[in-house]
């Protein structure tokens, strides 16, 4: 009996939902939409979902799942993307996780605080987290249910209003740009997300004592050395402060030394009761809980980025004190460690040190630099003649200069004076004195581009020049490499060296989790020659540009191949020209077809396809370059999407495949035949039952192209460094 296709416009199970551009597709499960929410997160617009409501639309799986008393489930995802690096941005995840602080249910808000040092690594995030915690505070007054969770219907009520406000901030802010371009001035502020317009003046962050704990936990569980780098390189953002902070926690060290004397004690004294057999293991325990060395040195979670903090750190352990073995050498470390960072929360707070004659320690002299350089060293202003000076007196006036003006056109100029040569050699000593200054501190701390307070001097290629050589951490290379190349540092044949070797080490890539997506945004930006924001222009120079494409390779995990049989289709359409979500400058084609690279060389089988109202042939050969690939995708002609055509397309030429993988924007509409069923009759026709599908998606809805129910069809968020193990895994059998 001929079966009868259904058209995409129709559904085929009561299971599927109608999307945005009319046709059916089935609805993913709430945890697959959460993990595309936060690994995709709502950076950009999506071609048929304004930005808006994917901000707090795609919110409310989170409210649903603590309503459902999964919020512990929900915690440990944001930990594990988090830990992972598989989100190139931590705002959702930050999003996320204060809202099961804020709205979840009692066990669900103890297990988000807890994981707070895990996911806010950073005093940047943190910053974030506590701001966000406290617009979410208009919401935790709303309906909750019986488990203390808040709940979904009235959060949805709650979210609509800040949608709508988001949307209208949204109209208002494209018509201030478009007259921000046919007039001088400062540019017009970005329009407020609708978390923030939602919780509006209403907002407040109450700091109970769960709160003031966690945030206090954050900072003494840190050594002084890494509270300094930490104050020092984020000291302020979303409108906080550490000292913000510091008033509102009240850490104290001392006690929270006295608490952890009493549980090293208390180890030992279980040590010395625990039978023989068991003795090794309590031993251990006791040694974890309380190591001496985290008082003089830093430990492996306090994040020091590049060298800077581990230099400090050194500093801080030559310079303390030799002490006897034993008990005396702990109670010593401890001692110092309560001076040091009472000394820190001090400084921080009030801005006071020790007396000038009395001599500073490290940490301290580390925090009175970072302040010498972020507030007093300063280049002198640029020199103006008198002529200069006259002239601009004369357009203050009004009618009057304008008049004087004119009439100073009509008389033959006379040539501009020349300055003053001793003021002239006056200013080239003072610009020279700062910036050796600012040098000497950048090399004797490793400071960064973010302690130097003066604008004018992070336009000097010397500065920048010492940033690489005291090893500038990688993230802040790659986000900078614009700017570099504007100074001509790059053109600089020993930093040019410096900068693509970096790019090419795999180990310091892997080592600072950077997403292969953040290389992508960042290579297309280069490429440009223009940052998406801002007035900076450049030159891109070709072996960084080259430096950064193998770098997006180097940064895919390496996955053993599974030996199988691979139909990679590729979405050209009209709605994959949008930009990727969560990205700046590159478009879901871009990101797809980047992902089908990283596919082909690491499968010995693939054969890749294009699609769009028809298949069209796309061989890519594991040689070829990203640019190529980007460029032959742009070049085939576009139209309606249909994913069911690659199955269709391996059922007419009897194409033995194992596994089918779609990159698409997730909006499929045109065609007579539902992907699923296109699937289902392939796996009929040849025979092969187990014919997998995987699903790669680009933009942040709620909608699925796989039939959930279906343990051969995968659903992945196509933004996610680890798609070519996780597609691995599921084709090997492990499914998710």
């Amino acid at each position: 009996m001929a079966q009868v296709a259904v058209p995409q416009t129709e559904p085929i199970s009561a299971d599927q939902v109608r999307n945005n551009a009319g046709g059916f597709v089935f609805k993913v499960d709430e945890f697959t939409l959460l993990r595309r929410y936060i690994i995709l997160g709502s950076a950009a617009n999506n071609y048929y979902v304004s930005r808006q409501s994917v901000d707090l639309a795609s919110a409310q799986c989170v409210v649903r799942l603590l309503a459902a008393g999964q919020g512990e489930a929900v915690v440990k995802e944001v930990v594990d993307i988090s830990r992972e690096g598989r989100a190139p941005k931590q705002a959702t995840g930050i999003v996320v996780l204060a809202m099961c602080a804020r709205l979840g249910d009692p066990a669900t808000s103890r297990a988000a605080l807890l994981a707070v040092p895990a996911v806010c690594r950073t005093a940047s995030t943190l910053f974030e987290w506590v701001q966000r915690c406290k617009e979410l505070g208009a919401a935790a007054g709303i309906a909750k249910t019986e488990s203390g969770a808040v709940e979904p219907a009235a959060f949805a009520a709650w979210a609509a209003a800040g949608i709508a406000a988001a949307e209208a901030a949204a109209q208002a802010a494209a018509v201030a740009r478009a007259g921000h371009r046919r007039r001088r001035g400062p540019a017009p502020a970005p329009a407020a997300d609708a978390l923030t317009l939602a919780a509006g003046s209403t907002s407040k962050l109450s700091w109970g004592r769960a709160m003031r704990r966690t945030v206090a936990q954050w900072y003494l569980a840190k050594t002084p050395a890494a509270v300094a780098f930490q104050a020092t390189k984020y000291s302020q953002r979303n409108g906080w402060s550490h000292a913000d902070l510091l008033r509102l926690a009240h850490p104290d060290p001392e006690q929270h030394a006295a608490k952890r004397q009493k549980l090293a004690e208390g180890s030992v004294v279980a040590v010395e009761a625990a039978p023989a057999a068991t003795a090794p293991v309590a031993a251990e325990a006791a040694g974890n809980s309380d190591s001496d060395s985290e008082w003089v040195v830093v430990g492996a979670g306090d994040n020091g980025e590049g060298s800077e903090l581990g230099t400090l750190a050194a500093a801080m352990a030559a310079a303390a004190p030799a002490a006897a073995a034993g008990d005396d050498a702990a109670a010593a470390a401890r001692a110092q460690w309560v001076a040091d960072m009472k000394a820190v929360f001090t400084f921080v707070t009030h801005g006071t040190t020790a007396p000038a004659s009395a001599e500073l320690s490290p940490v301290m002299q580390y925090l009175v630099d970072a302040h010498r350089l972020r507030k007093e060293i300063r280049l002198p202003p640029p020199l103006k003649s008198a002529a200069g000076r006259e002239e601009q007196g004369g357009k203050k006036k009004g009618k009057r200069g304008r008049r004087a003006a004119e009439s100073d056109d009509e008389k033959e100029k006379a040539p501009e004076p020349e300055l003053d040569p001793e003021v002239v050699a006056q200013h080239e000593a003072a610009t020279a004195a700062a910036v050796e200054s600012a040098l000497t501190l950048i090399r004797r701390h490793r400071f960064g581009h973010e302690h130097v307070g003066d604008t004018v001097l992070l336009r000097n290629p010397a500065v920048w020049g010492a940033f690489l050589e005291n090893g500038m951490p990688l993230t802040a290379m790659i986000r900078n490499l614009g700017r570099m190349s504007e100074l001509g540092l790059l053109a600089q044949p020993n930093y040019q060296q410096r900068v693509t070797d970096r790019l090419r080490d795999a180990k310091a890539l892997a080592a600072a989790r950077v997403h292969p997506m953040t290389l992508l945004d960042a290579m297309c930006t280069y490429r440009n020659g223009a940052g998406a924001r801002g007035k900076a222009r450049w030159e891109a120079v070709p072996a960084v540009s080259s430096a950064l494409e193998d770098a997006f390779y180097l940064a895919f995990k390496n996955v053993v191949p599974t030996g199988k049989r691979y139909l990679l289709g590729l979405d050209v359409s009209g709605s994959m020209g949008c930009q990727c979500s969560g990205m700046t400058s590159v478009t879901a084609r871009q990101a797809a077809a980047a992902v089908v690279m990283s596919l082909v060389r690491t499968e010995p089988w693939v054969k890749t396809m294009a699609f769009s109202h028809e298949l069209v042939e796309f061989n890519v050969r594991e040689s070829d370059r990203l640019e190529k690939v980007v460029e032959g995708a742009a070049r085939i002609p576009m139209g309606g999407t249909d994913c069911a055509l690659p199955m269709i397309y391996a059922t007419e030429k009897k194409l033995p495949v194992d596994v089918f993988v779609v990159l698409t924007d997730n909006e499929t509409w045109f065609g007579g035949v539902h992907p699923t069923e296109a699937l289902k009759r392939y796996r009929a026709a040849m025979k092969q039952p187990d014919a997998k599908l995987v699903v790669l998606a680009f933009s942040v809805n709620d909608f699925s192209i796989a039939d959930p129910k279906d343990p051969g069809m995968l659903d992945v968020a196509g933004l996610d460094s680890a798609v070519p193990r996780v597609v691995a895994d599921f084709v090997r059998g492990g499914g998710m």
